[in-house]
């Protein structure tokens, strides 16, 4: 990888924040945002998973674990801390207010879609792919002031069933109770035109799964948590992403519609 700016700086006073940095690949913050986000500047999008102010409990049904069930293990993981601030309504104005024009995506919005600009670019994300409903949302949406139309993401995610790196399988684990998978945030990168080299700022991290997907498209990300257990997910899970990249000299990840265009052309010729 060809020599990077360091990602833009930002100076804090408050003892109680405290920051991380990764070098050319990112910079974490373990503070409340609120008293950060009038200090950042030079980041070419905002991205995030903010509490929706559902005061959302994770509470799968442990009652009925027991020894002899294999399950038994994943589900008492799987069961988190309540969101810190989703237990009052979400304002998204401090979060419009430093983004100004550049693109902005904002996940939850459903649960807040009174405080927003009315804008038709809704990203939809279908968690069922054709599977039967349940009690458990079929689909999660995000509002973004991003031009044209909706947008949806198919990729499974019900309880314990999950697509992709986090499947039990490859031994994946939910880290977060809002957790989204990686997939996901990468499909984002791609809606919201994030090019390599260009900076992401997240000021609701949570475990990272956002950072992790900037990290591997050389994409610089700026993340901020104030619960300090997710932080220090978030930060194992950069620095292990990190020290494949270092490590063992890995190229940033291409695009999947890149991936796609050099095989149309390809197929043309």
């Amino acid at each position: 990888m060809g020599s990077t700016p360091m990602l833009p700086e930002i100076l804090m006073m408050n003892t109680q924040i405290t920051s991380f940095s990764f070098g050319r690949h990112a910079l974490l913050w373990q503070g409340d945002c609120r008293q950060i986000l009038p200090r950042c500047e030079g980041f070419d999008a905002l991205l995030t998973d903010p509490p929706y102010g559902c005061s959302y409990k994770s509470s799968h049904n442990t009652r009925k674990a027991n020894a002899n069930n294999p399950w038994t293990r994943y589900v008492r993981d799987e069961n988190f801390a309540p969101i810190e601030g989703d237990d009052v309504p979400f304002d998204p104005t401090p979060l419009l207010d430093v983004a100004g024009d550049r693109p902005i995506i904002l996940w939850g919005a459903n649960y807040y879609s009174d405080r927003l600009p009315a804008n038709g670019a809704w990203l939809i994300w279908d968690k069922r792919e054709g599977s039967r409903p349940n009690h458990q949302a079929d689909c999660e949406m995000a509002w973004s002031n991003l031009p044209g139309v909706p947008r949806l993401f198919s990729h499974l995610w019900i309880g314990l069933c999950r697509r992709g790196e986090e499947n039990l399988s490859c031994g994946g684990r939910k880290l977060h109770p809002n957790q989204k998978p990686v997939a996901l945030m990468d499909w984002m990168l791609d809606q919201a035109g994030v090019q390599p080299g260009q900076t992401v700022l997240d000021p609701y991290m949570g475990s990272a799964s956002l950072g992790v997907a900037c990290v591997r498209r050389g994409i610089r990300y700026v993340g901020i948590e104030i619960d300090p257990t997710h932080f220090e997910t978030a930060r194992l899970r950069i620095d292990d992403e990190v020290d494949k990249i270092e490590r063992l000299g890995l190229q940033p990840v291409r695009p999947a519609w890149e991936v796609q265009s050099d095989l149309f052309r390809a197929v043309k010729a």
